[in-house]
């Protein structure tokens, strides 16, 4: 058994040659570089029992040998695809699982009879080039793949660098990322040849994720649970990149946009106890992902929702086809702009200069006693003191929601967010009753102050459809329906604030003692 730590970096097939010629790879390489032809083929039940359990079974030929691996998923947090494998020769072109040296696995393997249920799944063809890096304090194995994956009459192209920590520090793998980084374009790979594999034998599409719930252990220090949650951040934002690059569904967006929200918001809960280093550059880099996406996920909402709901309480009226048709060209020309930004050499930089600052725990600022004193105590103080932060800025403006302007009602809209935010990553460690009670009351402000915001979004895109063509009246006629809807929307969202922020003030505050 052995602990498999690597990066997996996506390259375009033209790009192959000038990776095998990058100087600062030549400048770092220890011996000769070693060209390799691997046949591997993976194997499952006819129920995908292995799959399910995060499983990858393979039988490697390589030459006339024969090596099985087996990779169980780590349970450690990362930004590196971490797995515990274990590795044997055998002698045939079949899994051998009595080989396989976990009790465990082999309790798992009986109770479901998996060695009688084998079968190959799908296989891979890979031409690698093995160099060997000796960069930082570690040695680091460089293998160059290009290849395809196939499944029955499905197959897939497949052309990515893997970076495999054989000794030393994990970081060292970043840094030498970061130093490629400008030199040779590429984008990080979150799936595993097996998750390609996978997906591939059984057709699978991309669905949009949500973030999985923060459950978080209240002897926990507060400096490691500022790390616990980025990672379920990022984790959500990553999810999400492969359903923004290859299905038109728009909540693969959203979803990455909430993940993007939410950990900016983390790093403002923390913001007194950040290192220099990280504060600013990434609250401004993650700012400008929101803005990058904004527009694209205006135009989904205004195409998908807005429009859908307005055509379904005015059927006869034919003038919203034309307006329609126009958002909906607008909508198209900022399609691009989401799957653009997916392999965007910035978005790369981003995820590693977080990953490796999360990895060297170098977020948090060091020395600061006063810092120290308080993320070295356990999360529930440091958490109910935020939460009461947050909660006291929602209730100077909430207080007197009836007489709110719009730009306070704007304001307030985000401090409820915030405040939304802190309560989904702390809630676990307080009573669930209670905070699910003040969570849905939360929830529904929050929903009403989301209509009177998307009726200011409403308006500007519906101005700028009909600048875009002045002389189109059934377009300027059904952007004044549509502009009276929503205003209609935006008056009963603030006529209902008073009522729901009465319904919050009187759950109980689920953190107080």
């Amino acid at each position: 058994m052995q602990h498999e730590i690597e990066l997996k970096l996506a390259i375009a097939e033209k790009d192959l040659a000038a990776w095998r010629k990058l100087p600062l790879l030549r400048r770092f390489s220890v011996g000769r570089a070693a060209n390799r032809e691997l046949i591997s083929s993976y194997f499952d039940t006819p129920e995908l029992d292995l799959k399910a359990k995060g499983i990858a079974l393979r039988v490697r030929k390589i030459g006339a040998r024969r090596i099985q691996t087996m990779k169980v998923p780590g349970n450690k947090a990362t930004g590196f695809q971490h797995l515990i494998e274990y590795e044997q020769e055998i002698g045939q072109d079949e899994p051998d699982l009595e080989r396989i040296d976990n009790k465990a696995l082999q309790k798992f393997f009986a109770r479901i009879g998996l060695q009688e249920k084998l079968a190959p799944a799908f296989t891979t063809e890979i031409k690698r080039r093995i160099t060997v890096l000796q960069y930082g304090e570690s040695e680091i194995e460089m293998a160059l793949d290009q290849g395809s994956i196939t499944a029955g009459e499905r197959v897939m192209s497949l052309h990515e660098v893997e970076f495999e920590l054989r000794s030393g520090h994990p970081a060292d793998i970043l840094d030498l990322a970061l130093e490629i980084h400008g030199q040779l374009p590429f984008s990080l790979e979150r799936r595993s040849k097996a998750h390609r594999g996978y997906a591939l034998f059984t057709d699978e599409t991309p669905v949009p994720v949500r973030a999985n719930p923060v459950v978080l252990d209240r002897k926990a220090k507060t400096r490691d649970v500022f790390a616990e949650v980025a990672w379920n951040c990022i984790d959500q934002i990553r999810a999400n990149e492969l359903p923004v690059l290859t299905s038109d569904d728009p909540e693969g967006l959203h979803q990455l946009r909430v993940g993007i929200r939410r950990l900016r918001s983390l790093f403002v809960l923390y913001r007194p106890f950040l290192s220099p280093e990280m504060l600013e550059p990434v609250i401004d880099e993650l700012a400008w992902v929101q803005e990058r996406l904004g527009p694209a996920r205006d135009w989904d909402v205004f195409v998908g929702e807005t429009l859908a709901r307005v055509r379904k309480a005015m059927p006869e009226e034919d003038s919203l086809t034309s307006l329609e048709q126009a958002a909906m060209k607008m909508r198209a020309a900022h399609a691009g702009d989401s799957k653009a930004f997916v392999t965007d050499e910035r978005y790369t930089l981003l995820l590693l200069r977080l990953f490796k600052a999360l990895e060297q725990g170098s977020v948090l600022a060091e020395g600061d006693k006063a810092a120290d004193k308080v993320l070295d105590k356990t999360i529930p103080a440091f958490a109910a003191s935020v939460l009461d932060h947050h909660d006291s800025k929602v209730r100077k403006l909430a207080s007197r929601v009836a007489d709110l302007e719009i730009d306070d009602i704007h304001r307030l809209r985000l401090r409820v967010k915030k405040m939304r935010y802190a309560a989904e990553f702390f809630k676990s460690l307080f009573p669930a009753g209670k905070a699910k009670r003040r969570s849905k009351a939360l929830a529904a402000l929050q929903e009403a102050l989301g209509a009177v915001n998307d009726a200011a979004v409403c308006a500007d895109l519906l101005a700028q459809l009909t600048s875009a063509s002045p002389e189109d009246q059934e377009l300027r006629t059904a952007a004044g329906f549509v502009r009276g809807w929503y205003a209609a929307l935006s008056a009963h969202g603030i006529a209902s604030l008073e009522t729901l922020w009465q319904d919050y003030e009187v759950t109980p505050c689920f953190w107080a003692k």
